[in-house]
């Protein structure tokens, strides 16, 4: 559970709000690694389905959910989709290219020299003589000169060192591929079968793109939250249209950068980014963050200043990828982003608010509910979602608070895990409790993110467990009450001394709280002059109910003890609405 109640000077709190999203992999496949990656603050673990096969994802995904039950965490697990992309096969050894060495592509799996395979066949009917073709993100670039049969003849351009599997792509050329391919669909029925919250499709090039992939889901009745990875120019090109369909976004700085001019992609982070937080869905932004961690302890000052400024920008989330999946330093860096959030996240002079759409009544309570709020002082935002939609919309708003998000459904506790400034909790019977407010207070109070005397704001749709209904935004003191009975009356909750008869008489015009057993004819007088009742007997029907029911006075009945329980002159504040009764003054 996070800390919220650190002091940091002007600020009320200091606590992250930014969510980091942490590639899984050889680097942190140990539980002791992973244990200390979700301690660190890994909030999503990403496996990545280009590397890997399914039984291996299948075992770190028991092995995230097991250390995050141990933890008391919602880690949430993400799969990233291969999509339609064009890789190399698997290389005996690194190879060492050089500007001009001549680089065969083959069909042929049993390759030798300066050669690799391909794992899609198109590819040599498409490529002609000419035309570029970038490997790992551009970092090595050939020429093809010429094409026979399934044989690529190419030139290097731009030599380093090439590994297995890494991806090919062009500037010319847009691979005709589906975007779920064999592989994909069978890694994402395992993801379905293991309760997966989070894909990341890789290369959307248009709403079809995003139909398909949840048409596939849908047929499986799962619930997944879909995230579109902007990478590639039809992406950009169709980016309303694609965030229209999508739960999230994805800002794939590493393709995008090769698929367009690299001075593009600031901009281009930047809109990406204006768009979501318009809709209210969460943004990732991600490649090459803390990349210099991949081989160093400490990141650079521009990789810091990246960090930051992608925060201010209005992502939601950061991600590492590299640093933690092969890195010599996976703990060390998501401590890193975790430090970096926390300093970005209390600037909120530079946090990015935009402009947003209120069309619904959703939208504008739950932006009413952020500027509450500020304007109150108000300690933290408390709502109630079954689909999360609540807490993303207040999530949009970037108050200063923190949202405590209570949800039945634990997926939406785990999917809210990628969202600004929410702090989800799994609550089964949250929708179905009498009191919402007085349920999702008492359990915020109790696993410590509110205290007692705390004013908060609570937002809710209301009836329950409808999505997209938040109509409801109150005002609230946090004040768990030390009594529950049977209220009686439907009058505002009443604070002032308790009174018990026989007692020396109250001061004159002084309000109090009447207590006894039972109602008894002459003390008649004792209970009408009181402005609230307290009583032991229980039952609607009891002597001392139906007394409290024709005078018109609020009551409390069916209370245990009742006469023992508090000091003559105690404050207590009596809510006949919830039928509870609170020590000392509570506002209710």
């Amino acid at each position: 559970m996070p800390n919220i109640w650190d002091d940091c000077g002007k600020r009320r709190y200091c606590v992250r709000r930014t969510k980091i999203v942490a590639t899984i992999g050889p680097a942190c496949d140990h539980p002791e690694v992973l244990r200390a990656m979700i301690e660190a603050g890994m909030d999503v673990a990403r496996l990545n389905l280009s590397h890997g096969d399914v039984e291996t994802h299948r075992q770190r995904i028991h092995q995230i959910r097991q250390i995050s039950q141990e933890l008391g965490r919602y880690t949430g697990i993400m799969l990233d989709t291969r999509g339609p992309e064009v890789r190399l096969g698997d290389l005996p050894a690194p190879l060492l290219l050089h500007e001009h060495d001549e680089f065969f592509l083959t069909q042929e799996d049993d390759v030798t020299g300066l050669s690799a395979s391909v794992n899609w066949e198109g590819i040599y009917q498409l490529v002609k003589p000419g035309q570029i073709l970038w490997i790992d993100d551009g970092n090595i670039v050939m020429r093809c000169i010429d094409q026979k049969g399934l044989t690529l003849r190419c030139e290097v351009v731009v030599g380093g060192t090439l590994q297995s599997r890494k991806k090919i792509s062009s500037p010319d050329l847009t691979w005709p591929l589906d975007i779920l391919g064999d592989v994909d669909q069978a890694a994402l029925r395992m993801g379905i079968e293991e309760d997966i919250d989070f894909v990341a499709a890789s290369f959307i090039r248009s709403a079809e793109d995003v139909l398909t992939i949840r048409k596939f889901f849908e047929n499986y009745n799962s619930g997944v939250f879909l995230i579109s990875k902007i990478e590639n120019r039809a992406g950009v090109d169709n980016l309303k249209e694609i965030l229209a369909l999508s739960d999230g976004v994805m800002v794939a700085r590493g393709d995008l950068g090769v698929e367009l001019p690299p001075e593009r992609v600031p901009w281009l982070q930047k809109e990406i980014i204006t768009h979501a937080n318009r809709l209210g869905i969460p943004v990732v932004t991600a490649t090459q963050m803390l990349e210099s961690m991949t081989h160093a302890p400490r990141p650079t000052r521009a990789e810091v200043s990246d960090v930051a400024h992608a925060i201010w920008d209005g992502s939601d989330s950061v991600m590492l990828s590299a640093e933690t999946a092969s890195g010599a330093y996976p703990v060390e860096s998501v401590k890193m982003m975790a430090k970096i959030a926390e300093d970005a996240d209390d600037r909120p002079e530079y946090v990015s608010h935009g402009v947003h759409t209120v069309a619904r009544v959703a939208d504008a309570v739950s932006q009413a509910s952020a500027e509450m709020a500020e304007s109150l002082g108000a300690r933290a935002i408390i709502t109630v979602t079954s689909t999360g939609y609540t807490a993303r919309m207040v999530s949009r708003a970037r108050p200063e608070v923190p949202i405590i998000a209570l949800s039945a459904n634990l997926k939406v506790a785990r999917q809210l895990q990628i969202s600004w400034g929410v702090y989800s909790l799994h609550s089964p019977g949250v929708d179905g409790a009498s009191d919402m407010a007085a349920t999702a207070i008492g359990e915020s109070a109790d696993r410590g993110y509110v205290q007692d005397g705390d004013l908060v704001i609570f937002t809710a749709g209301v009836p329950a467990g409808i999505p997209g209904t938040t109509n409801l935004v109150r005002v609230e003191t946090v004040s768990r009450p030390e009594v529950v009975g049977m209220g009686l009356g439907y009058g505002h909750p009443v604070t002032a001394p308790v009174r018990y008869p026989g007692a020396n008489p109250p001061p004159r015009d002084e309000p109090y709280i009447a207590v006894a057993v039972d109602y008894t004819p002459d003390q008649h007088a004792f209970f009408e002059k009181a402005a609230a009742i307290i009583a032991e007997r229980d039952g609607r029907t009891s002597d001392i109910a139906v007394v409290a029911v024709t005078l018109g006075i609020p009551a409390v009945v069916g209370v245990k003890n009742a006469r023992t329980r508090w000091a003559e002159g105690q404050i207590v504040t009596l809510d006949p609405l919830r039928g509870v009764i609170y020590k000392g003054r509570a506002q209710t």
